[in-house]
C-alpha cells in the first residue's frame, strides 16, 4: 500500500511539474507597458518622419497640376467552385449552397499625369493577407502594386471563405483552398483594369449626413459612444455619370451564420437599389470604423432586418446625392506606413496570455500598416483592423481642423483583430478579450498615429 502511495505521489508529482512546464512554455504575463515608453513606438515615430509633406500650399497646387480623371468598374466575385463561408466558426466547415444576393468586386482608378491610384471594395469579410501579397506582382504591367493600391471591404459575414492558410484563419474562413486568394485577386485585378479604361475627366464633393436608428453599440451599448454619420464621396464625370463612395459604421452582420447561401448582406442590397434609383450610377460601399458598431435592430426577421438596414441608408443618400457640390480636384496621395505594435498578447485571463511563438504559429504572422489616400481635400485613413467607431471624434475633429473631410475604413489588405477604446480592455468581451491580440492602448496608439499622418500630409 504504501508503495502504491509512493509511486501515485510521484506520477502526480511528475504531472504537475509537466503542466507547470508546459504553462511557461505557452504562457506569459500580459504586457502592460504604457506604449510611449516601448520600442515600437521609437520605431512608428522613425517611419513617420520619413513622411514628406506636401510642397507649397493647396491654392499653389491647383494651378500647378492636372485635374484628377476618375474611372470605376465591378466585377462578379462568384467562384467557378464552392467554398466555405466567412465567417465560418457555427457554419460547421460546410459550403455555400446558392446565392442569395450577388458579390462584387468593385474599383475606382484616379490618374494625374503619369501617376495612378487604385480604390477597391470587395463584398468580402476582409481582404486577406494572402490575396495583398498577390498584389506585389500580379498587376505590375498594369502600373499596380501595393504601393498605389488602398484596400477596403464591407465587412459581410457571408460571402466566400477559405482564404487564409492557418489555424485560427481556418476557424474564421472555413478549410483553407489555394484557389480561392488567386480567385479573388483575379477578381479584383480585373475591375481596376475595367476601371482605368473608363478614366475621365471628373469633379468630386464631400458630404456626412446623420442617422437615427440605424446603427448602436453592441459593446457597451448606452455606456458607450456611436459613429452615426454616413459619409459620401460624391463623383461627377463630364460626361454627366455619377457615382459614389459611402462608408458607415454598423456591420453587415443581419444574416450571418442563419444564412448558407452567399450575400452582400444589407449593404449590397443598399448598393443595387441606389443603382436602381436614377440618381447614381454606381454605388461602392466600403465598411466605416465598424469596430463596437453593430447594425440597429428593427426585427428579428433577417430579410426585413436587411431591407431596414438599405432603405435606412440608402434613402439618406439618394435624398441628398443630387445637393452635393463638386469641383475639381488637382492633387492626390497614396501613403503607406508600416504599423508597428508590441508582440501578441492574447490572453487566456486577465493579465496571461499566449506567448508570442504560439500565437504566430495558431494566428499567422503578417506585418500590418496603416494607410491615407488623399485627393484633394478629401482623405481616407485605412486601418488594418475592426477599427472602433468610438474613436473616431477626435481624428475627425483634427481633420477638420486642417480643412479635410475624413473617411476612415476598416480592413486595408492586413489584419490585427479589433481595435477599441482603451478604456474597455479589461472587459471579457468579444471584441476586447477574444480579438484584442496585441495587448492594451492600441486605441489610443492607433489613434495618434493616425493623428500624425494627418497632421503631415494636410495641405
Amino acid at each position: 500500500m504504501k508503495q502504491i502511495f509512493k509511486g501515485t505521489l510521484k506520477v502526480i508529482t511528475g504531472l504537475l511539474i509537466l503542466l507547470l512546464v508546459c504553462t511557461f512554455c505557452c504562457c506569459k504575463l500580459l504586457d502592460k507597458t504604457p506604449y510611449k515608453q516601448t520600442g515600437f513606438y521609437k520605431n512608428e515615430l522613425a517611419e513617420l518622419e520619413h513622411i514628406q509633406p506636401p510642397p507649397g500650399t493647396y491654392s499653389d497646387l491647383q494651378f500647378k497640376r492636372d485635374t484628377i480623371e476618375i474611372g470605376w468598374g465591378r466585377v462578379n466575385l462568384l467562384p467557378t467552385f464552392t467554398t466555405t463561408i466567412a465567417i465560418d466558426a457555427k457554419r460547421g466547415g460546410k459550403h455555400f449552397d446558392g446565392v442569395h444576393d450577388s458579390i462584387y468586386v468593385r474599383a475606382f482608378v484616379f490618374k494625374q499625369g503619369d501617376k495612378k491610384i487604385a480604390y477597391v471594395s470587395a463584398d468580402l469579410l476582409i481582404i486577406p493577407p494572402t490575396v495583398t501579397h498577390l498584389f506585389d506582382s500580379i498587376l505590375i504591367k498594369d502600373g499596380f502594386d501595393n504601393s498605389n493600391i488602398y484596400f477596403t471591404a464591407t465587412h459581410t459575414h457571408t460571402s466566400i471563405g477559405a482564404w487564409h492558410n492557418s489555424y485560427v484563419g481556418e476557424i474564421f474562413a472555413g478549410k483553407y483552398d489555394a484557389r480561392v486568394p488567386l480567385h479573388i485577386a483575379d477578381c479584383i485585378s480585373a475591375a481596376i483594369r475595367e476601371a482605368e479604361k473608363n478614366c475621365g475627366a471628373a469633379k468630386i464633393g464631400y458630404a456626412e449626413l446623420p442617422t437615427r436608428h440605424l446603427v448602436y453599440n453592441r459593446l457597451v451599448k448606452e455606456k458607450g459612444k456611436v459613429d452615426s454619420l454616413i459619409r459620401i464621396v460624391k463623383i461627377e464625370k463630364d460626361n454627366g455619370t455619377k457615382a459614389a463612395i459611402i462608408t458607415f459604421a454598423a456591420h453587415c452582420t443581419v444574416f450571418h451564420e442563419n444564412l448558407m447561401e452567399l450575400s452582400a448582406d444589407w449593404a449590397g442590397l443598399m448598393m443595387t437599389q441606389l443603382n436602381k434609383s436614377g440618381k447614381i450610377d454606381f454605388a461602392s460601399y466600403s465598411a466605416g470604423a465598424v469596430g463596437s458598431q453593430g447594425p440597429y435592430e428593427e426585427t428579428k426577421n433577417q430579410e426585413d432586418e436587411a431591407k431596414y438596414m438599405a432603405d435606412g441608408v440608402g434613402v439618406i443618400v439618394a435624398n441628398n446625392f443630387d445637393s452635393i457640390a463638386t469641383h475639381y480636384a488637382t492633387s492626390m496621395r497614396l501613403v503607406h506606413l508600416p504599423f508597428y505594435m508590441r508582440k501578441p498578447n492574447l490572453r487566456i485571463t486577465p493579465n496571461f496570455v499566449v506567448r508570442p511563438w504560439l500565437f504566430n504559429k495558431l494566428f499567422g504572422d503578417e506585418k500590418v500598416y496603416l494607410n491615407t489616400l488623399q485627393l484633394g481635400d478629401i482623405v481616407f485613413a485605412g486601418t488594418p483592423c475592426d477599427f472602433s467607431g468610438e474613436l473616431v471624434g477626435p481624428i475627425d475633429s483634427l481633420a477638420k481642423s486642417k480643412g479635410l473631410h475624413l473617411l476612415i475604413t476598416s480592413f486595408n489588405g492586413g489584419y490585427m483583430g479589433y481595435v477599441t477604446d482603451t478604456k474597455w480592455y479589461s472587459m471579457n468581451a468579444y471584441e476586447t478579450r477574444t480579438m484584442g491580440w496585441f495587448g492594451p492602448q492600441n486605441g489610443d496608439y492607433m489613434s495618434e498615429v493616425i493623428e500624425r499622418m494627418i497632421g503631415i500630409i494636410a495641405l
